[in-house]
């Protein structure tokens, strides 16, 4: 639950401009907030260009979002509240649902701005800029997004998968502070199946088809030889039958082959 260590210091803001800069009107001159209708504030967007101000309400009938930006993009981040009004806080992600700061208020407070009527409020940095102190620079240690060939952006939770020979697997990594972190080894050892992946193999890759039995006939008998745990057949020529077998057996480039040597006695 959200705890307010310090309440003194928002009772002492009250009837003030903050969490906006003093000379804030505001107002769009349609709509304005009162002066306390925020209690505090904290941005810190993973990109930003100068300073925030609170761009855009967008009233709809369920819920309202509150948009904040700055010169270069006003709706760098949004908050969504949904109706009636239960939380005290806002929390801003940007669009690739990054975290970018809070807002704090009251469930009250913050009701009063569903009543600005189903639209959207638009405000410029004169109106809503925020203060200074309101905008504090986040230092990420680490990742905070990974952009895909189409161009988005996938943050939180991520899962990755090595396909097609690479290897994924975590490391301990001593950084120059000599402090211990964890970190994502990536072994690229190819796939030596890479032809057959594709999507038309047989123009490119022949499919191996290996020996599966080997069958043995001798007259009405037969024997069905099978492979070794590797796959392999052993054959070879012996003496069992006779003492000195003219059966021969080698391998060549085209195969296994298979021959008597001698020649034929004449009488």
């Amino acid at each position: 639950m959200t705890h307010i260590r310090h309440p003194e210091l928002l009772r002492s803001l009250r009837s003030t401009n903050y969490p906006f800069v003093p000379a804030a009107s505001l107002s769009n001159g349609n709509v304005f907030f009162v002066e306390d209708t925020f209690l505090d504030a904290h941005i810190y967007s993973t990109e930003s260009s100068g300073r925030y101000y609170l761009s855009q309400v967008k009233v709809q009938s369920d819920k309202f979002t509150i948009y904040v930006g700055d010169s270069e993009l006003p709706t760098r981040l949004h908050g969504e509240v949904v109706l009636p009004v239960v939380d005290s806080v806002v929390r801003l992600v940007d669009d690739y649902g990054r975290p970018g700061g809070i807002l704090v208020s009251s469930p009250d407070r913050l009701a009063l701005l569903s009543t600005w009527g189903v639209r959207t409020h638009t405000f410029e940095q004169g109106q809503t800029e925020f203060c200074v102190n309101c905008q504090v620079p986040a230092a990420y240690p680490g990742v905070t997004g990974l952009q895909v060939a189409d161009g988005q952006i996938a943050s939180g939770k991520v899962w990755l998968v090595g396909e097609d020979g690479v290897v994924l697997r975590t490391e301990n990594y001593v950084d120059k502070q000599g402090q211990i972190v964890p970190v994502i080894r990536v072994d690229v050892v190819g796939d030596p199946l890479n032809l057959q992946r594709l999507c038309n193999p047989a123009d490119l890759f022949v499919p191996v088809n290996p020996i599966r039995v080997i069958r043995v006939v001798n007259g009405e008998s037969t024997y069905d030889c099978y492979p070794d745990e590797q796959g392999n057949f052993n054959i070879q020529m012996n003496d069992s039958l006779t003492s000195e077998p003219a059966l021969r057996v080698r391998t060549t480039p085209a195969g296994i082959v298979f021959s008597v040597e001698g020649s034929l006695i004449s009488k």
